[in-house]
């Protein structure tokens, strides 16, 4: 027998733990597919010194972020705290097309349509 589907509430992405766990797994399954797996953990976590911009190209940073709500669904106010992620994979020299696919291929078969920035906008 077939477990039972999630409750509904599950799929409204307001910051219950289901949704969390989601988003923080899709973001390291990007950044593995990225950098691979022994990198990834050290990319994600980077901080910068102080007094050093968060991201050296705010136009990736931009479009690194829009890739992601494309193909994953809008960050919410949740996923706000990744945003230093999303800056070290561009000053990783990550393009939008690495994005992009890494996005279409870790999230591809999620159905963002409720959360779409096309909707809700972009959060960048």
């Amino acid at each position: 027998m077939d477990p039972p589907p999630p409750p509904p509430e599950y799929m409204t992405c307001l910051g219950d733990l289901y949704c969390v766990a989601w988003m923080e797994d899709r973001i390291e399954l990007i950044d593995n597919l990225i950098f691979g797996s022994d990198v990834a953990p050290l990319v994600l976590k980077t901080v910068r010194p102080s007094g050093q911009a968060l991201v050296d190209d705010w136009v990736c940073l931009k479009s690194v972020v829009q890739a992601f709500e494309l193909h994953c669904g809008s960050l919410t106010q949740y996923g706000m705290k990744y945003m230093r992620a999303f800056a070290n994979i561009c000053n990783e020299g990550v393009s939008k097309d690495g994005m992009e696919e890494a996005c279409g291929n870790v999230c591809g078969s999620y159905n963002s349509a409720k959360w779409s920035p096309f909707i809700h906008g972009y959060s960048a």
